[in-house]
C-alpha cells in the first residue's frame, strides 16, 4: 500500500515560487514521487486558499498566473483535493471574477447544493446562478 501524505500551503508556495531551491528541490522531488505513482497525495481547499492569499498578497502574482498554478496542483497525478469538483468550479470562478477564492468556493458549494447563499455580501450578486439572501430574507 502507497504511504500517503496531506500537503500543507508551505509545500505548495515551495514547489510553486521556487524561493528556496533546497526546500523547493525536496517538494519537487515529493511531488514527483506521487507522479511517478510511488506515492499518494492530498490536500484541502482551505490550505489552497492560503497559497492564494500568499501568491496574492506577498508575491503579487496576477489572478491568471494564480489560476494556472491552482489547475497545475489540481491536475497532478495522484494528490487528491478534498471536495474537488467545488473547490475546480472555484478556481473557474476565481479566474473569471474579481472576487476572492474563498468566496467562489462558498458560490461553487452553494451551486452544487442548490441552496441559497446567505451572506451580506453584495460579491455573489455578481456570480451567474448564484442565489443570495440576507438572514432577515429567510422565513
Amino acid at each position: 500500500m502507497k504511504k500517503t501524505c496531506f500537503l500543507d500551503a508551505n509545500i505548495f508556495l515551495r514547489f510553486l515560487t521556487g524561493d528556496d531551491r533546497r526546500k523547493a528541490e525536496a517538494c519537487r522531488r515529493l511531488v514527483q514521487r506521487a507522479v511517478d505513482g510511488k506515492l499518494n497525495l492530498t490536500t484541502h481547499p482551505l490550505i489552497l486558499a492560503e497559497v492564494v492569499w500568499v501568491l496574492e498578497s506577498y508575491y503579487k502574482l496576477p489572478r491568471g498566473e494564480i489560476t494556472k498554478k491552482l489547475q497545475m496542483i489540481m491536475n497532478t497525478p495522484n494528490l487528491t483535493v478534498a471536495d474537488a469538483h467545488a473547490f475546480a468550479q472555484a478556481v473557474e470562478l476565481y479566474s473569471d471574477s474579481k472576487i476572492d477564492l474563498a468566496d467562489c468556493f462558498a458560490a461553487a458549494v452553494a451551486t452544487q447544493e442548490d441552496c441559497t447563499l446567505v451572506s451580506y455580501d453584495r460579491d455573489f450578486d455578481k456570480l451567474e446562478g448564484i442565489q443570495r439572501a440576507k438572514p432577515e430574507d429567510i422565513s
